[in-house]
């Protein structure tokens, strides 16, 4: 690198520093309590299930819109009652990938803030510490959920169940590490160590090395309460199910191995052949989905001195 190219390299260090430690100036939104919950019926799209959109109002100020799914004729009896957290505007969809049969209640959640990658990068720069609070206060938005499915009638608290998945994963891990209320937790297609994470798929868009490395740590920094790596442990001795996919382009296997090595016991490792799921991929996420409520559902079924590392079948 030339004399002028190491200089630029530190000028941009430092400004990328400075504006790392002005982006954690940002405080979490807080959500606190349930204070209230907006409902209106939404088609099904079967007669085994009713859809309700709930919006979730927590006495902090925060809020968050999910999606109530109740089998017809009310909740089955020791049937877990499920939080479900996916992609970024897929709660509804999420909701109805479950088998119609499923007698459980699930509420599937969407992100409680707009996707910041989506608009202009130089209107997101002004509110950097308000979209870090935003999105590191998604965890109290969970805790949220599960205080408004627990409340549902026939819901048996002690088998409330939470599933993370892709982009979730992060989420899920750091919520039900502090809310013991969880009793299992599934995290699919998700990875540890967040610089690396971030730097894989920032490969394609950034081709210097250097900078790529430098904008992968700076937002691990700024979502360090997020850190699976970090979080995941604090699940255990709860029972975990991690799902990963061998040939996920999205997810390196260096961040799958991160979360496996930290995450505690019992925990159970399930690998599926194939790239990194899509929306549009509906067998692959129903098969993924239907296989991961009956490991919950065997799981919690057993008293917590019989859960068993098992196989996903």
């Amino acid at each position: 690198m030339s004399r002028t190219g190491r200089v630029a390299a530190i000028v941009l260090a430092l400004a990328g520093g400075g504006l790392v430690a002005w982006a954690l100036s940002g405080r979490a939104v807080e959500y606190g309590d349930l204070a209230g919950a907006e409902v209106s019926s939404e088609p099904s799209p079967d007669s085994a299930y009713t859809i309700d959109r709930v919006r979730l109002q927590g006495r902090s100020g925060g809020r968050v819109d999910c999606y109530l799914r109740r089998p017809v004729g009310g909740v089955a009896p020791g049937r877990a009652a499920i939080v479900l957290f996916g992609g970024i505007g897929t709660g509804r969809r999420a909701a109805m990938l479950v088998d119609p049969r499923y007698g459980g209640a699930i509420l599937s959640c969407d992100y409680p803030w707009a996707d910041p990658s989506r608009g202009s990068i130089w209107r997101a720069l002004p509110r950097m510490p308000a979209i870090r609070g935003q999105i590191v206060g998604t965890p109290g938005a969970l805790a949220l959920a599960a205080s408004y499915l627990a409340s549902q009638p026939g819901v048996d608290t002690n088998r409330l169940a939470a599933i993370g998945a892709s982009l979730a994963v992060p989420f899920v891990a750091a919520w039900a590490a502090d809310d013991r209320r969880v009793a299992a937790v599934a995290l699919i297609y998700g990875g540890g160590d967040l610089g690396a994470l971030f730097e894989a798929n920032l490969r394609r868009r950034v081709g210097s090395g250097w900078l790529r490395r430098g904008l992968a740590r700076g937002a691990a920094i700024l979502l360090g309460p997020l850190e699976p790596a970090r979080t995941v442990g604090r699940i255990s001795p709860r029972p975990i199910l991690l799902v990963g996919s061998r040939d996920d382009e999205r997810i390196p296997r260096a961040s799958v191995d991160a979360l496996v090595r930290a995450a505690g016991e019992p925990k159970t490792l399930v690998w599926f052949d194939g790239r990194h799921m899509m929306p549009r991929d509906t067998a692959l996420l129903r098969l993924i989905t239907d296989s991961t409520v009956a490991w919950l559902e065997r799981t919690l079924s057993a008293s917590p001195s019989q859960h068993q590392v098992g196989e996903l079948k």
